[in-house]
């Protein structure tokens, strides 16, 4: 798959950067590991939206607001049941990382230099994001239990 491109890569080192905070710090970059991608299909989905008002309508019942609630779920899992200090952090830091691989994305589709900028951004959204978005959330649902593992291994090494 085309997106995501430098994902992998530059997640580590940006979450040692924004999770610096003692001695939990691995337990909530696991959090907002878990909880990136949710912020990712919905910036994706945020964004395809711009270009295609109906965009995810004929794979989702609600379209893109589909997409927002799935993160707004994935957020609540993720960050109940922990402080409010350590669940604004874990969220803030899956939304900086959510959007700045939002930002490379059409950093790269910029550097392709399409004749019609907006035609490069519509294939990257029907070939790249739409994908992604609707594996992210197949996958949460068909692998739920595993998610909530491994989310409450997590806070329970917090504790």
């Amino acid at each position: 798959m085309v997106c995501c491109r430098f994902f992998v890569a530059g997640l580590a080192a940006f979450l040692s950067i924004h999770l610096s905070s003692g001695a939990s710090a691995k337990d909530l970059e696991m959090l907002a590991r878990v909880l990136i991608p949710a912020y990712m299909a919905q910036d994706f989905a945020a964004l395809c939206g711009t270009q295609d008002a109906f965009y995810l309508s004929a794979e989702l019942h609600d379209g893109i607001r589909s997409v927002a609630i799935y993160a707004q779920h994935v957020k609540k899992e993720v960050t109940i049941d922990i402080s409010e200090q350590d669940a604004a952090q874990v969220r803030l830091t899956a939304a900086d990382t959510a959007r700045q691989v939002a930002r490379q994305e059409l950093y790269i589709l910029a550097e392709q230099r399409s004749a019609d900028p907006t035609d490069a951004l519509k294939r990257w959204c029907e070939r790249s994001a739409k994908p992604f978005i609707l594996e992210i959330m197949n996958k949460h649902d068909e692998k739920h239990r595993q998610f909530d593992e491994i989310v409450e291994r997590a806070k329970r090494a917090k504790r």
